[in-house]
């Protein structure tokens, strides 16, 4: 006898109860980290080795706050990793590392930051999504494998070796303008009404759309592209991009 869609919907279900309480139970140890820091105008700060999710918040003034959850199997794994909050010359430090020789561990990390506005920042080998505010400063996103959302470029932004999608808000684009390279994903590009640049792709293996009223991508070379929005101006670099590229209107 066929089973019926309730039995089918029930057995499902079964699943996914059995599939929560395994996560549950693999990570049922847990603690956090919370500190702040007085950061200098334009102070740089680096993010490395999270495993998990990043989001970074844009603050006026010059106190930056961490939050750190980690969750993990047992205590022992916990013990095995450390996270390390340094500050050097004004300069802010956050990064994971093992300490325990010949073992696997699983420790999962959350990592909340409250930034100035004017940082500079760099975030780089990162197993899970990054979101990032309104930064002014540099932003320097690398060697990640998640979904990387920019709520806006700073004064020069390098996305390079992501895996996962880029999303980026382009109200306005600084004279460093912004460059992509060697990323393996589809990249969304949020262009403001009044945004004047220049975007020009090589060697992408994708395609390139525009919804912009008025912007065209035209090839130049068997895999290379070039479009002019408004009257140009910065630009926009995407080199060896492996996803398709589109050009979409900003709205907040």
């Amino acid at each position: 006898m066929k089973n019926s869609p309730i039995n089918r919907a029930c057995a499902v279900l079964v699943l996914i109860l059995a599939a929560s309480s395994v996560w549950a139970t693999a990570y049922q140890e847990r603690d956090e980290i919370n500190r702040s820091f007085t950061l200098p105008a334009k102070a740089r700060v680096q993010v490395v080795a999270i495993n998990g999710s990043v989001d970074i918040k844009a603050i006026d003034g010059d106190t930056a706050s961490v939050e750190i959850e980690r969750t993990a199997g047992s205590r022992a794994e916990l013990d095995c990793n450390k996270i390390v909050l340094r500050q050097v010359s004004g300069n802010l430090f956050i990064r994971s590392e093992t300490v325990c020789e010949n073992i696997v561990i699983q420790v999962k990390h959350r990592v909340l930051l409250s930034l100035p506005r004017n940082v500079d920042l760099s975030v780089s080998g990162v197993s899970g999504p990054v979101n990032v505010g309104e930064i002014e400063g540099t932003i320097s996103i690398s060697g990640n494998s998640g979904n990387i959302n920019l709520a806006q470029s700073g004064r020069r932004s390098r996305i390079s070796g992501n895996q996962g999608t880029t999303t980026i808000k382009l109200r306005k684009l600084y004279a460093g303008g912004l460059e992509l390279s060697g990323n393996s994903g589809a990249i969304n590009l949020y262009i403001g009404d009044e945004l004047n640049a220049v975007v020009k792709v090589s060697g992408i293996s994708g395609s390139v759309s525009s919804d912009l009223p008025d912007v065209t991508f035209h090839r130049t070379a068997a895999a290379d592209y070039y479009a002019l929005i408004g009257s140009g101006g910065p630009t926009i670099y995407v080199l060896g991009n492996a996803g398709n590229i589109l050009l979409s209107q900003y709205r907040e």
